[in-house]
């Protein structure tokens, strides 16, 4: 797995790109992380502590949005249809986490809409397998692509790009290609067991 040095370098060593400075670097790689999150439905990339809210179906486990989880610090349920920043109460016990992102309760969660409340440490160290390659060819395009241009003429030449809406593998803006879905898909919640 690619350490974040190793990301930038890789970035660098893309045409274009030779002299972005560490924090211009981070910054497009920071994009392609989010354009990794919105396909994959968590944060692949880096680790964090956040806290998040989840529906429930009311049963013994509730998913939380990751498939790297390194901790769960502090749970809370609410009562339905109690909206209030009081109505939380925190789950003293009977509870655990998986790695997978499972969150599991002797007995039942509450069932309905933002029932359960998580702190929780997770996303990978470095990104794992391919996405380093995703998120360095991401952060490439993503600096180099118009945004909001087609084509361009000069004189008696022209280039015309890709757009959202044209084939599957087009990769202007931060959008990925057939490939790089296919890599990501292994990471998605929405493929998860």
């Amino acid at each position: 797995m690619p350490t974040m040095e190793e990301l930038r370098d890789r970035l660098r060593r893309r045409p274009g790109m030779e002299g972005l400075t560490d924090e211009q670097a981070d910054d497009l790689l920071d994009e392609a992380a989010d354009a990794v999150r919105d396909y994959c439905g968590w944060r692949v990339w880096p680790r964090e502590t956040e806290t998040v809210t989840v529906d429930t179906v009311g049963g013994p486990v509730a998913g939380l949005p990751t498939m790297m989880l390194h901790a769960v610090t502090a749970v809370e349920t609410r009562p339905q249809y109690d909206h209030g920043l009081d109505a939380w109460t925190a789950v003293a016990g009977g509870w655990d986490w998986s790695e997978g992102g499972w969150l599991w309760r002797c007995g039942c969660w509450s069932d309905g809409p933002r029932r359960v409340r998580a702190e929780m440490d997770s996303g990978y160290e470095e990104p794992p397998g391919a996405v380093g390659s995703v998120l360095v060819a991401l952060a490439a395009r993503t600096a180099t692509a118009p945004v909001g241009v087609s084509s361009e003429q000069a004189g008696g030449e022209s280039v015309s790009y890709a757009t959202s809406g044209g084939s599957e593998d087009s990769g202007v803006g931060g959008m990925l290609t057939g490939a790089e879905r296919r890599v990501l898909d292994r990471y998605r919640l929405a493929n998860r067991p």
